[in-house]
């Protein structure tokens, strides 16, 4: 058995888009299996454990005949997802998973898994929100401006000045940064994330203080202003949180002369440090037509017309013979296209009153020759009124047929 996994986005994925992942099975050998599906995870500070921000099934609890299976996949990014911090090593994979079971231990399953880093960034836009202001502030006899509070890394900021009775005016750039944590593990604050005293970016002095002004450059590499935080919407992960916040300030101080004490003058104003782009947001482009489509995308998805010609659902038969409390129905279904179909998986459920779906059983051919029959079993305890299909191959096309059980 091989597992492979790659994306479509080159590794990079911006908040609110999709993720498109590619997998690839190779069954050397006829295979159940109990589970498959794709993981986004991370590691939060407070939580040794992996921590699973979303899921998404490839296959349910079914059987494979030995061969090469290929899906793609969607995952979406949502909004309260925190990017890749790489400085506080706050990261991102994504995880190929299949679940089969344990011949020695039954209680025990056997799990397959393949990892691929991913970085998840924010886009500009989304740190873009704020408007500039002025700023004016005094206090003791020292007067400070700024004709605006928003600033871009690499930009000079100007602080204008006036005072009376100080030697010295110092001006501060400091960052503070941290990442942040809530888990019930370790009550409301998380024990394993230090408190950090704000770092300074850049410093300057004068000792003309009457009047003027003082330019104080910001890092090139400087981290823009923000403050983003995760939280749960599954009941498993309650109580836990995890986030991460970059807050800049200008700390003026003010030393007096001799003759006029020796308190000094502190105060900080804060600022926004902007994003400066050193990317282009390119987004994934998706042909609604083309192969390779799949998820909340997918077009083929219920499809009534050209595409679901390439199936023929022949019969369906139920088995007289099956205990009373075991229902027991033989799907006859051929491939009425004109080529062969590879990796090809059919996944049966049941409507009950016509909502609500029962149990799936999934079955995976190699190969399914055009004008091959197949036949399948589906067998479940409940009384249905109709058998769905999803039919899907590894052109990524997927169809679903719903056919009601008249007997």
């Amino acid at each position: 058995m091989k597992l492979e996994l790659s994306d479509l986005n080159n590794g990079l994925v911006f908040i609110g888009d999709k993720l498109i992942v590619s997998s690839r099975y190779i069954f050397e050998e006829d295979t159940p299996i109990l589970w498959s599906g794709i993981k986004m995870i991370t590691t939060p500070p407070c939580k040794k454990k992996e921590l699973q921000i979303e899921k998404s099934e490839i296959f349910s609890m079914g059987f494979f005949e030995a061969g090469e299976y290929i899906r793609e996949k969607q995952i979406l990014i949502r909004n309260n997802v925190v990017p890749t911090i790489k400085k506080r090593n706050l990261e991102y994979k994504i995880q190929l998973i299949l679940r089969m079971e344990n011949p020695i231990n039954p209680n025990d399953d056997l799990v397959v898994k393949k990892t691929h880093n991913i970085e998840i960034m924010v886009k500009e836009s989304i740190l873009q929100a704020k408007k500039p202001n002025p700023i004016s502030f005094s206090i003791s006899g020292l007067n400070v401006h700024l004709t605006k509070d928003i600033f871009k890394p690499g930009e000079t900021i100007k602080v204008n000045f006036s005072s009376e009775n100080l030697k010295e005016i110092e001006l501060r750039l400091l960052q503070k940064a941290n990442l942040v944590c809530y888990c019930e593990a370790y009550g409301k604050n998380c024990t394993n994330i230090d408190e950090l005293p704000p770092a300074i970016a850049g410093d300057v002095k004068t000792t003309n203080t009457k009047e003027g002004y003082m330019l104080l450059k910001v890092p090139e590499i400087a981290e823009p202003t923000h403050n983003f935080l995760w939280e749960p919407s599954e009941k498993e992960h309650w109580g836990m949180k995890y986030g991460d916040y970059t807050e800049w300030s200008l700390l003026v101080i003010g030393r007096k002369k001799p003759e006029f004490g020796r308190d000094m003058i502190k105060f900080n104003i804060p600022i926004t440090i902007l994003l400066k782009p050193s990317y282009t947001e390119d987004k994934v482009e998706i042909d609604l037509f083309s192969q390779g489509v799949t998820g909340g995308m997918n077009i083929f998805e219920g499809a009534s017309t050209k595409f679901q010609k390439r199936f023929q659902l022949i019969s369906i038969d139920s088995d007289t013979e099956t205990s009373s409390d075991i229902n027991k129905y033989i799907i006859k279904m051929k491939n009425i296209s004109n080529e062969d179909l590879r990796g090809v998986t059919i996944k049966l459920t049941g409507l009950q009153e016509g909502l609500f779906e029962t149990s799936p059983l999934l079955t995976g051919f190699n190969t399914w020759g055009k004008n091959e029959e197949k036949e399948l079993i589906y067998t479940i305890k409940q009384k249905i009124s109709a058998i769905v299909s999803n039919i899907e191959d590894n052109s990524q096309k997927i169809i679903r047929i719903q056919t009601p059980i008249s007997f």
